[in-house]
């Protein structure tokens, strides 16, 4: 669920893509974005896991035969979707090495972010441990723990002052679903990657003793 709330690395691009950009817009646009994500997460997760139970699968589209023509076309979707929202990604992983490191050819570190994350992805077909892994190292540090530790550092006053202690909080929080998270990977590495691998599941084929 973190990673599915990870943008804070898009900010500054989204808020310039506001026409006359104010903090009331701005609150406008996250409130509503935020909102609209955490329900469509909670509607595909309570809804896929209601249908397929102990077959359910990190990437929920692989619990779905690859006869279903609807499936299918979600799969095109969702496919183009990754195709569209990677190059934001580049950008924005682009623009901070670029800063950091100047000067940088922009074509070079583009050959660079691409071939990496290239060979990356197909380390694995399994896209729960990708998102296992991601929501431990990325999103919650970048979600919880960052945004919360800048706060700290940036406020005047006491750590223990009433004005911080949310960001405290939630400081905390992060660092423990980062913790439990890891120590749940570590438990579970034998079958952190078991995936369909691609292949239809038991219940697709018709002489299969299972049901849907």
């Amino acid at each position: 669920m973190a990673f599915a709330f990870m943008c804070h690395h898009n900010v500054f691009l989204l808020y310039g893509s506001i026409e006359n950009p104010d903090q009331e817009k701005w609150d406008k646009v996250t409130h509503y974005s935020v909102f609209t994500s955490f329900i469509v997460a909670c509607l595909f997760g309570i809804t896929g896991y209601a249908t397929f139970t102990g077959y359910s699968q990190g990437d929920l589209l692989e619990n779905y035969c690859w006869d279903d023509d609807l499936m299918n076309a979600a799969r095109i979707a969702f496919s183009l979707t990754i195709l569209l929202t990677f190059p934001i990604e580049c950008l924005v992983t682009r623009a901070v090495i670029t800063q950091a490191y100047r000067p940088v050819s922009h074509f070079l570190s583009t050959i660079i972010i691409v071939v990496t994350t290239f060979l990356l992805s197909i380390s694995t077909d399994c896209l729960g441990v990708v998102l296992e892994l991601n929501g431990v190292i990325s999103a919650v540090p970048l979600a919880f723990v960052l945004p919360a530790a800048a706060y700290l550092k940036l406020e005047e006053g006491s750590i223990l002052s009433k004005r911080k202690l949310p960001a405290l909080g939630l400081a905390l929080f992060g660092m423990l679903v980062a913790l439990f998270g890891l120590a749940t990977i570590v438990t579970t590495f034998s079958t952190v990657d078991r995936c369909s691998h691609g292949h239809n599941m038991p219940y697709c084929y018709s002489n299969s003793s299972q049901t849907h």
